[in-house]
């Protein structure tokens, strides 16, 4: 029995992960490399040990450009993957790697543990991946982290701005606008124009063809043309970009790559936190703009989300992430659409993708309900997706009858996977989850017109309201015995460890009368008071202390407290809380506007979760 077992997950191994689309496994089976897109980052002359790159740098007098993939005692899980969009992002674009090599000497390596100390490079205080440029004497001269957003230009900029010296833009604009938002299908016609192949007269126009059509929606089509590309240029830096575009784990379709115009105060490079936009960057009318339009060039054609790498559930639970993201995504674009300032040709195109969304979702062929790790996500966000995309039925084209019958049968789904106590479970059991398939049970009967079950209702409020301690703070995980606390006077630490989450659980008792206004406002002032916590853990995609706080936490409970916000009768009070909130998330955009916390999740969630917490502070 050994010897088979062995022989099957070996077999298991060498089969692609959508085979394991319908099992319960917590394996994560990750994108390995082909020789071609291994070769990403190459191009940079890096030197091989620090002591080189020292002698060096006092030899021509040249600074060092120190990129820093990793640290010891970090939070980060997919440290691979980081380091990847890096290296087939600025790393493989001949502007940046010819500004590296003619005006630095470089050298890629984690820091030892006395250059930690040194440089300051520390958890917490500095986020991978980033860099350091170093005098020839040794000193630091400039240092930046928690680059998530990687803008080809701004960062050549960056890096002449630190030897005083430019050179010209080689990223090319597609159509009259910038390349986001420019005219896509133009370009498309202009440069495959007599084409035979496909392809275009030039490698730098094959890799900008990919990324439009990818920005279309029309993802196959442009893996097509980037392998192609490799294949007929394989000695060719921005070939071996190509490849890794193709092979699904480059920045561009990750989303961690974007090239369109920058806010002016961007390229000042002043108060920088890694690729945040500087305060004041945007106005919230463009970050709805630019948030709404990279949702939309980020869409596939099939109607999903698929950008997100969240797989601690293992690599079987990704079909059901893509669902739960899809239907966030879902969510912001209809909050973008019952805005007043919407141009009617933004109108149309979000109508299409809202129905698109709403397709994609229903069927359950993207679901994977063998899954017990993530499928609640994919069941209630889903549930709550169409609960509001049941108001614009008629704009969408989507017949009443049809409708109704994804929202009867996505609350039968979350139904289902009840516990046996009442709670429901991500991984597992806990009462933010309990409380998120609350909220989306009482959306489904209270907007969406959808009978629920009272019996199930009334379970999953007797497991939460008793897991709540007497000071309104709830514990990360539910307890595998009797639940007890509902008496106990609670610790601080327990408040700390569960601030975030607070409003969110109080939210489910109070949908269902089971909390007041008063306890919901506490939830959300406890909430304001352990910021620092979501702060901290920011941009790591991994749980940063004992605390219980990581990455993935930030937009999950800052939309939470929004929506807790939304709720408060008391209008001074109301307005005042919606007022601090909003601040806080004017101050997060990167510096294309959108946003994101961990990387595994991806920014189309961070941007759509971003914008429904603005919209709950409307």
């Amino acid at each position: 029995l050994m010897c088979l077992s062995t022989i099957v997950l070996f077999a298991a191994m060498l089969v692609p992960s959508s085979a394991f689309a319908l099992q319960n496994s917590s394996r994560k089976i990750r994108v390995k490399p082909s020789e071609l897109a291994s070769k990403i980052g190459s191009a940079v002359k890096w030197e091989s040990d620090f002591a080189s790159a020292m002698a060096k740098s006092k030899e021509t007098g040249k600074p060092i450009f120190w990129y820093v993939p990793t640290l010891r005692g970090t939070f980060m899980d997919r440290k691979s993957e980081i380091d990847r969009y890096m290296m087939a992002g600025p790393f493989s674009w001949p502007n940046v790697y010819t500004a590296i090599n003619e005006r630095y000497v470089p050298i890629k390596l984690a820091p030892t543990r006395k250059q930690q100390r040194e440089f300051d490079l520390v958890p917490y205080k500095f986020i991978e991946p980033g860099f350091v440029i170093l005098n020839p004497d040794g000193t630091e001269k400039f240092k930046i982290d928690r680059l998530t957003t990687l803008h080809v230009e701004w960062f050549r900029k960056l890096l002449n701005h630190h030897v005083k010296r430019d050179a010209p833009n080689v990223i090319p604009k597609i159509g009259p606008e910038s390349f986001e938002s420019g005219n896509h299908e133009a370009f498309i016609k202009r440069v495959t124009k007599g084409s035979t192949d496909g392809l275009t007269k030039s490698l730098r126009d094959d890799v900008m063809l990919g990324m439009a059509l990818f920005r279309q929606g029309r993802h196959e089509s442009a893996k097509k043309i980037w392998k192609a590309t490799s294949q007929k240029y394989p000695d060719q830096p921005l070939a071996w970009k190509a490849a890794a575009e193709s092979e699904g784990f480059g920045p561009f379709v990750r989303g961690f790559e974007v090239h369109q115009t920058l806010a002016d105060p961007i390229f000042k490079f002043e108060n920088m936190k890694g690729s945040a936009a500087p305060k004041g960057s945007y106005t919230e009318k463009q970050l709805w703009k630019r948030g709404v339009d990279f949702l939309l060039g980020m869409q596939n054609q099939d109607g999903g989300f698929t950008d997100s790498d969240y797989d601690y559930g293992g690599t079987d639970s990704l079909p059901n992430v893509y669902v739960a993201v899809t239907s966030i995504g879902g969510m912001a674009m209809i909050r973008a659409l019952e805005r007043d300032d919407l141009a009617a040709a933004k109108r149309e195109r979000l109508l299409k993708a809202i129905k698109q969304a709403v397709l994609y979702v229903s069927n359950d062929e993207h679901i994977n309900k063998a899954d017990r790790d993530e499928i609640l996500w994919a069941y209630a966000y889903r549930l709550r997706f169409l609960t509001r995309a049941k108001k614009h039925i008629d704009s969408i084209k989507i017949v009443g009858a049809a409708m109704d019958h994804y929202i009867k049968t996505a609350v039968t789904a979350l139904e289902s996977v009840q516990g046996r106590r009442g709670g429901w479970y991500h991984e597992y059991n806990n009462p933010f989850v309990t409380s998120t398939a609350l909220m989306a049970l009482f959306e489904a009967q209270n907007s969406g017109g959808a009978a629920v079950d009272s019996q199930k209702v009334e379970k999953g409020v007797a497991s939460l309201s008793s897991e709540r301690y007497a000071n309104g703070a709830f514990p990360y995980s539910s307890p595998r015995g009797e639940s007890n606390n509902s008496t106990k006077e609670a610790s601080e630490n327990k408040v700390a460890a569960s601030a975030g989450r607070m409003p969110l659980c109080e939210l489910g008792l109070w949908y269902w009368g089971k909390s007041s206004e008063e306890s919901l406002a506490n939830s959300i002032q406890k909430s304001f008071e352990g910021q620092s916590n979501l702060d901290k853990a920011l941009k790591y995609d991994d749980h940063t202390s004992t605390l219980s706080y990581g990455g993935f936490f930030f937009w999950y409970d800052m939309r939470a407290r929004s929506e807790a916000i939304s709720k408060i009768k008391n209008d001074e009070l109301r307005k005042k809380l919606a007022d601090q909130q909003k601040a806080i998330i004017l101050d997060l955009p990167e510096i294309d506007g959108c946003f994101v916390d961990s990387h595994e999740l991806g920014r189309v969630y961070g941007t759509a979760m971003a914008l429904l917490s603005l919209a709950n502070c409307k």
